[in-house]
Formats: C-alpha cells, sequence, structure tokens
C-alpha cells in the first residue's frame, strides 16, 4: 500500500476522533491552562519552574486547539456511526476509492469496507442469490468484444445490518463492472459511479463508461 495513502485515512481517523471528544478535550486544556497560570504565579513569584509553566502553557494550546483543527480538515464531517441512512447515501460519493477504502476479492466474492469504520462495507456474491441477472442484455452491456454479460447485486451493510443493494454489471469478460444507466439519458448518478469505483480494482471504470457512451449526472 502507498504510504500517503495509509497517512491520508489515519489523519482522517485522528480528526473524527477529535470531533467527536472536542468537549472533554477543550475541559482537559482548561485545566492545563489553569496549571500553567498557578505555574505562571509561582515562577513570577521567584520559584524555578519556568519549564513547568510553558509545558502546562502548550498542553494547554494542543488542546483547545486541536478541535478547530480537526474542523478545519474536515468541516461538517460526522463520524459514520452517528449518520443516517440518507447522510451515508450522501456521505459515499465523497469518500475517494482508493484512499478510503480496502477490501478484497475472491472468484466467488468480494467485500469492500471504509478505512475509518470497517463496519460500513460493501459485499457481492458471484454465486447463488447474489446473481441478479445470469445473461445480461442490454445494449450498453452487450456491445463489447466479449459480448455476454452479467448482472450482480452489491449489497451495502454497516455492523452487520443491510442497509441498501445495488447493481453491477460485469462485462467484456468481466474486466470491468459497471452501473445500468438510465436509457433515456444514458447516464448514472454520482453515488452509482462511486461504487463502481471502489469496485475498481483494475482501473478500467472511466475507460468503459466513455466506450459505452454513459456518462456520470451533472459532470
Amino acid at each position: 500500500m502507498n504510504k500517503n495513502l495509509g497517512v491520508n485515512w489515519k489523519l482522517k481517523f485522528l480528526w473524527l476522533w477529535i470531533k467527536r471528544y472536542k468537549h472533554a478535550l477543550r475541559v482537559i486544556g482548561g485545566l492545563f491552562f489553569c496549571f500553567a497560570l498557578i505555574a505562571g504565579g509561582f515562577w513570577i513569584a521567584g520559584f524555578d519552574i519556568e519549564p513547568i509553566a510553558f509545558v502546562f502553557g502548550l498542553l494547554s494550546s494542543l488542546f483547545l486547539a486541536s478541535p478547530s483543527i480537526a474542523e478545519y480538515f474536515l468541516p461538517e464531517r460526522k463520524p459514520v456511526r452517528e449518520m443516517t441512512f440518507e447522510e451515508i447515501l450522501d456521505f459515499i460519493p465523497t469518500t475517494h476509492p482508493k484512499d478510503d477504502w480496502h477490501g478484497i476479492s475472491r472468484d466467488w466474492a468480494s467485500e469492500r469496507f471504509l478505512r475509518e469504520d470497517p463496519r460500513l462495507r460493501f459485499r457481492a456474491k458471484f454465486i447463488d442469490d447474489g446473481i441478479q441477472c445470469e445473461d445480461f442484455k442490454e445494449q450498453w452491456a452487450n456491445g463489447f468484444p466479449d459480448k455476454r454479460a452479467t448482472g450482480y447485486w452489491y449489497e451495502l451493510y454497516y455492523d452487520g445490518a443491510f442497509l441498501d443493494r445495488f447493481i453491477l454489471v460485469s462485462v467484456d469478460g468481466a474486466r470491468v463492472d459497471l452501473p445500468p444507466p438510465d436509457l433515456t439519458t444514458m447516464t448514472i448518478s454520482p453515488f452509482a459511479y462511486k461504487v463502481a469505483k471502489i469496485h475498481d480494482t483494475l482501473d478500467n471504470v472511466d475507460e468503459y463508461l466513455n466506450r459505452a457512451g454513459i456518462s456520470v449526472e451533472n459532470s
């Protein structure tokens, strides 16, 4: 894994943790500020405790400023566990498919989970009831050199609870999985696009959407 990607999601986890406990952090910062004032008073009185007063002041600044720093980097972001169903659906298109998601794929199943909260995950089965349509027939899906296409259900879960499911169609010899477009406009939603990109292990989605004549709404 690219080290920068690991740093990015760990920092994001840190900012979310700080936002969750911002009130406690501010109380701790206030206590250190009081300690700094007391130490400063002793220092003024002639006691040689300048380093202690400095450390208390530094810790006070750190704890008091951290919620503002976290809000700067992640404005108006809730932890996933505090989101409603609609907020989760709005949140997923804002994520980065490589930085924020990780998982595994096998011949019979696939699973992708959110790094910052692995309880949010997509699951897909490529056998039995995971198949939406074994012989998917639509012009956009059958116009590649390998004309066979198969639709699969991709299910979204949080903490084991089923939230919703979506269709991705495996086309051109399973080289890519594409979301079905609105056939009147040949467009897909940003959410459907992001679901496809999250599962785009070969980085083929954009190329195949262009070849199929499919565009993303408002893009």
